[in-house]
């Protein structure tokens, strides 16, 4: 581990909730919170790439149209989509993990402010992605968008294929799913053998912090939910994942790798060393860089082939 790395993760402290169901008001405190640290995210973003914003609408829902300083050549007539993490409840489409992945490829972007949980739970945001996404496609060929997403936003993106495929609309040219949350029954043995080594508190925690206000009282197996237990095929285009060995989703990652080889969908899993989950929100650390160098050549790779 790097130096950098070390020291970020002597910082973290892990956050646990009582026995009890968090309470509607506490999830908004902490939202409120969480969105005032991403504001200040955003500032220095905008300071280190002075990248282009603006405020549109996709299917109905506020999206971000995010257009880097410098788009390379090879981008001018391709976008990228991006859907942010935050466990369900939290976050935003300006996020860091996307300004980052979509300055540093140097590509247009359309991100989805999806509506968030407990007010809108399943599968309210669900469908304002697919809706997005509909009208996306009548803008653009498919074949000349990349995907990507974080933790959460990875579940809503594979969720939103399954639908895209159900529809037999086309599929973008590539995926990349950066730490995804995929599974919240909470199957895979990194849920238990990561617990007290990743940031994020599993035991007694997630399923009360973000996942029953987000699925209630639905079948957390269903593959819209949890996209682990979704069918592929070939239909599906390239994939890339990204995990870490003390990430609690790195079960996640590792299964969905083995269902898509399986199904046969071009693949490729990345396991970083030592890292945490959703490491790659750090813009600095150089594990996190090299990932995201790594994610962001496999999708433009991809996307040039067209």
């Amino acid at each position: 581990m790097s130096a950098e790395a070390v020291k970020q993760l002597k910082q973290f402290k892990i956050f646990r909730l009582p026995f009890i169901q968090a309470p509607k008001k506490m999830l908004l405190t902490f939202r409120s919170a969480f969105a005032k640290q991403e504001a200040g995210e955003l500032e220095a973003m905008k300071k280190r790439f002075n990248p282009t914003i603006e405020e549109t609408t996709l299917g109905g829902i506020k999206t971000y149209i995010i257009t880097p300083q410098n788009i390379k050549p090879e981008n001018k007539d391709k976008i990228g989509l991006y859907i942010h993490g935050g466990g369900y409840i939290l976050g935003s489409a300006t996020d860091q993990t996307g300004m980052l992945m979509i300055n540093e490829m140097g590509i247009k972007t359309y991100s989805l402010e999806y509506d968030l949980a407990p007010e809108a739970k399943f599968p309210i945001a669900l469908n304002q992605c697919f809706e997005a996404y509909k009208e996306l496609i009548q803008k653009y060929n498919p074949q000349k968008i990349t995907a990507f997403s974080v933790s959460a936003g990875c579940g809503h993106m594979m969720g939103m294929f399954l639908k895209v495929r159900e529809a037999n609309l086309p599929m973008v040219n590539a995926i990349g799913l950066l730490s995804p949350s995929i599974d919240l029954s909470f199957d895979g043995d990194s849920y238990v053998s990561n617990e007290g080594r990743d940031l994020l508190a599993i035991k007694n925690s997630a399923d009360k912090f973000y996942v029953n206000p987000y699925i209630g009282n639905e079948n957390p197996r269903n593959p819209l939910i949890s996209p682990i237990y979704g069918k592929y095929d070939s239909t599906f285009p390239p994939i890339i994942l990204t995990t870490s060995t003390r990430d609690a989703f790195l079960s996640n990652a590792v299964r969905m790798y083995w269902k898509l080889r399986e199904s046969n969908v071009p693949v490729e899993l990345l396991v970083s060393e030592g890292m945490w989950h959703a490491f790659t929100v750090f813009p600095d650390i150089p594990e996190a860089i090299q990932i995201r160098k790594d994610v962001q050549h496999f999708l433009l790779k991809n996307l040039h082939k067209n």
